[in-house]
């Protein structure tokens, strides 16, 4: 198991450090963008990848067109109530 350590940043951040190994050997460099998924108590960190990018964003053009079908989809019909 790998511990790290935290520090106290600039207004309400707290920074977490990891060994510089360890980040290049997941391909992570300072600066690099991170996914951070969290489940039962743990963090999940993954490099966010090019490809990664281009569905995040084509998923957000799509949910942002259709937000309020998806909103009215939501809700149901009554026969689901």
């Amino acid at each position: 198991m790998l511990k790290v350590k935290t520090e106290n940043a600039a207004g309400n951040i707290i920074a977490v450090m990891f060994p510089a190994e360890t980040l290049q050997s997941l391909g992570i460099s300072g600066g690099d963008e991170i996914d951070v998924t969290t489940t039962d108590n743990a963090l999940i960190l993954r490099p966010v990848t090019q490809g990664d990018s281009d569905i995040q964003k084509a998923t957000e053009k799509v949910f942002s067109r259709w937000d309020k079908v998806f909103t009215e989809l939501a809700r149901g019909t009554e026969a689901d109530k």
